[in-house]
């Protein structure tokens, strides 16, 4: 009984106005005022714990609430005016209410609606529109998030790009994220909500292209991818006796040891040997393989032998590429290789040229080839160039322009550039940037052929004339 007393007491006591004060001014607004003119549900408030005034507004049922980091209530109302005007503004446009307009969010969030319509437009491709998102998503937006784009300056920037230096992220890499920085900068001054794009720190770029492949390395590479086909790897992942993961790549009819756990199976096929001989003689890029069909390809038989290939658009280049004489041959090897005897005299324009199972996923079709292409690199330790260049499946396209600048007669490089979709720029920044004077030397050291012309005297009267040559 006595235990019941002290309940209802402690209870009782619980209700005191004393004590509904003390709760209410420890957690709650100590001042409020609504705003003259505007929903009662927009007012500001001071907390005990902060000398600035606060402005809350209740959408949806969910409260939106923001320091006004002012201590006046007239700049505070100015403030919670402007505030308001923010939050209606987002909510006709699908932004997050509780974005500003003025956040870099809210900004990156409309610079992507202008990049979704460009790719309705086809003037990006989806590989382009997902690598911005992703890129946003991973490190810009998490660090920007917070901020408004009027408050980001030089400093800002700075050290944002000192914080994606400690990634271990290439120069290159760091400049393609501070280009998205810009971009949403861009889009923030043509709005007005900035008075123009701040300055941003100098970051030196290193040009690094891949590696290409000289004609005995050429060779061995596709006498290597001659002898695995029909074979089935394994990619076996371990931890050496440092700490460090290793990857073993292994034949299933090998007795060799086996080290760590099977990560995948790679089955090396003919497609992956004539590969290599149509990229070295055709100039294409690894993506338009994915896309590649037979009614892509016309053949031409005359006084010259080539491909036509009408591939789909790539990178904003849409002309048709002109291949060596080899890359017939290889096509149709790998044609006849390809059809059933179901197929003999059947039209099959709408079936891709290389790993034409895979119809429905041509992305996992070209992942397939990067695999085989992985294996031969480590089989014929060609995984890296004389420089420590990386050569991947891009080499080839690589090796194609890199041997008409070698064995060209007289190429010209425009028509080399617009021939393989690309331009003389990048062909003198990246194709080109291995070619050396002694890989040309015999350009280097000819000499013309000497002029004749021809010189008189007069000699009884009669115009005698002399030929000489030019020294």
């Amino acid at each position: 009984m006595v235990v019941g007393k002290k309940a209802a007491a402690k209870k009782k006591a619980k209700k005191t106005p004393a004590t509904q004060k003390k709760a209410l001014h420890r957690t709650g607004a100590t001042e409020k005022h609504n705003i003259p003119g505007y929903p009662t549900k927009l007012y500001i408030y001071k907390l005990e714990a902060s000398k600035y005034w606060w402005v809350r507004y209740f959408l949806n049922g969910n409260a939106v609430r923001k320091t006004t980091k002012a201590e006046g209530k007239r700049e505070a109302i100015a403030f919670a005016k402007e505030f308001y005007d923010v939050i209606t503004y987002n909510q006709r446009h699908g932004i997050n209410a509780t974005a500003s307009a003025t956040s870099f969010e809210a900004c990156k969030l409309e610079l992507m609606k202008t990049e979704k319509a460009k790719l309705d437009r086809g003037e990006i491709s989806v590989i382009t529109y997902d690598n911005t998102n992703y890129r946003f998503d991973k490190h810009i937006v998490p660090y920007f998030r917070t901020k408004e784009v009027r408050d980001i300056d030089y400093y800002t920037l700075q050290s944002f790009q000192n914080e994606m230096s400690k990634l271990d992220l290439s120069s290159n890499t760091i400049s393609m994220y501070m280009g998205l920085v810009r971009k949403v900068l861009g889009h923030a001054a043509r709005r007005k909500l900035i008075i123009a794009v701040p300055e941003f720190p100098a970051l030196k770029v290193k040009e690094s292209p891949r590696g290409w492949f000289n004609t005995r390395e050429y060779r061995r590479l596709w006498n290597a991818a001659s002898r695995f086909i029909g074979e089935r790897m394994e990619v076996r992942k371990y931890v050496d006796a440092k700490g460090f993961t290793q990857t073993q790549y292994i034949n299933t009819k090998s007795k060799a040891k086996r080290l760590g756990e099977v990560m995948r199976y790679v089955d090396m096929t003919e497609d992956m040997r004539r590969l290599i001989v149509f990229m070295c003689n055709s100039y294409i890029r690894p993506t338009d393989v994915k896309f590649m069909q037979h009614k892509h390809v016309d053949v031409i038989k005359g006084p010259y032998t080539y491909l036509r290939l009408r591939l789909p658009p790539t990178k904003g280049h849409s002309d048709p590429i002109t291949t060596m004489p080899k890359a017939v041959e290889c096509y149709e090897l790998l044609k006849q290789h390809h059809i059933t005897t179901e197929q003999i005299g059947k039209q099959h324009d709408d079936e891709y040229v290389f790993l034409p199972q895979y119809k429905t996923n041509r992305g996992y079709a070209l992942k397939q080839l990067q695999r085989q292409f992985e294996i031969l690199m480590v089989d014929t330790k060609l995984g890296k160039g004389a420089a420590g260049e990386e050569r991947t499946l891009y080499s080839l396209r690589h090796t194609a322009i890199m041997y008409r600048l070698l064995f060209g007669d007289g190429i010209n490089t425009l028509l080399l550039a617009r021939n393989a979709r690309t331009s003389v720029e990048m062909i003198d920044r990246f194709y080109a940037k291995p070619l050396s004077g002694e890989m040309n030397i015999e350009a280097l050291q000819a000499r013309r052929r000497p002029r004749k012309f021809f010189d008189g005297e007069m000699v009884n009267g009669k115009l005698i004339q002399k030929e000489t040559e030019d020294q």
